[in-house]
């Protein structure tokens, strides 16, 4: 199948990438809209990723890879299951215009709940057959990560199934995301238009590459990134493309394929102002300790993440 092999023929690209590491103008009244002007101290985001106003963090939860027949069940799913026609459909889509960038849609069929408090974000990340903690503090500059394979998978072994690692995020700020965007390498435009996202009300800048590679298999052609400054900037540590900014981000749009239509958005898709207990903000912890994100480390969670499409792959 044509989605397998887009996963499997991109392993080697992700593994170097790995390595290489809301719309109207200001001055128009915002209409009809309850805007939120509350601060978020505290409260649950739940985020999703979107393409083509398709939800892919809809496959997540769809297989149960604690049982002997995910390759089935996802077969059936095939047949049966009108959001993941509706997934696949997409990314052989956009595959079809640029595999790598469908490699990208297929890796981030994710969703993730943020638990927040104060300068504090624990995000509880779900996906293809494996699940992360990502945890972040402002305050005294700490970051770790937990990543675990849900698969029964023989080719990792049993002690490299759960890992886990602490990181200082003033050193390196985007170890916590997929994709570490480096401002410098694009002009910023803080565009005069503002967006509703869930309720907030967002300042829109816009980045552009300052040089677009020819002989590069895919670009960034623009990124489109939403920004409240009712929200505390811990939150874009915990999201899977990183890039620096002063508030918190709530959406960021993505183009890969032209600067028309975005290629993957990442959008809240429920915020809910509450009390967040001490243990939400617990990560799950495994042996060894990683003291940081090396070439060891990150040789160990690649095959975690992709290890949920390399058993269908089989």
């Amino acid at each position: 199948m044509r989605f397998r092999n887009i996963i499997k023929s991109g392993i080697t690209v992700a593994a170097l990438a790995l390595f290489a590491h809301c719309s109207k103008d200001k001055n128009e009244d915002i209409v009809d809209q309850n805007i939120k002007t509350e601060t978020f101290n505290q409260g649950t985001i739940e985020m999703g990723i979107f393409s083509q106003e398709v939800e892919l963090s809809k496959l997540v939860g769809k297989v149960d890879f604690s049982q002997a027949d995910p390759k089935s069940q996802y077969q059936n799913l095939l047949q049966k299951d009108k959001d993941v026609q509706a997934i696949v459909k997409t990314v052989e889509e956009i595959a079809s215009k640029n595999p790598l960038a469908g490699l990208a849609l297929s890796m981030n069929t994710t969703s993730c709940t943020y638990y927040v408090k104060d300068n504090k974000v624990l995000g509880k990340v779900k996906g293809f057959g494996w699940e992360m903690d990502n945890y972040h503090d402002e305050l005294l500059d700490k970051g770790s990560l937990y990543l675990e394979t849900l698969t029964k998978t023989s080719e990792i072994a049993e002690s490299d199934r759960k890992i886990y690692a602490h990181y200082i995020p003033s050193k390196n700020p985007g170890a916590g995301a997929n994709s570490n965007i480096e401002l410098e390498n694009f002009n910023r435009t803080e565009l005069n238009k503002t967006e509703v996202v869930n309720g907030y009300l967002c300042n829109v800048s816009q980045l552009t590459p300052k040089a677009i590679d020819p002989d590069a298999p895919m670009n960034m052609r623009k990124l489109l990134v939403y920004t409240s400054p009712l929200f505390n900037k811990t939150i874009n540590f915990t999201h899977p493309f990183y890039l620096e900014e002063e508030n918190g981000i709530l959406r960021i749009d993505i183009y890969f394929i032209d600067d028309k239509t975005p290629t993957l958005v990442m959008k809240p898709k429920n915020i809910e102002q509450r009390i967040v207990k001490n243990d939400e903000l617990q990560s799950r912890t495994a042996q060894p300790v990683y003291t940081d994100l090396s070439a060891e480390w990150a040789f160990k969670a690649l095959p975690i993440m992709m290890s949920g499409w390399g058993v269908l792959s089989k």
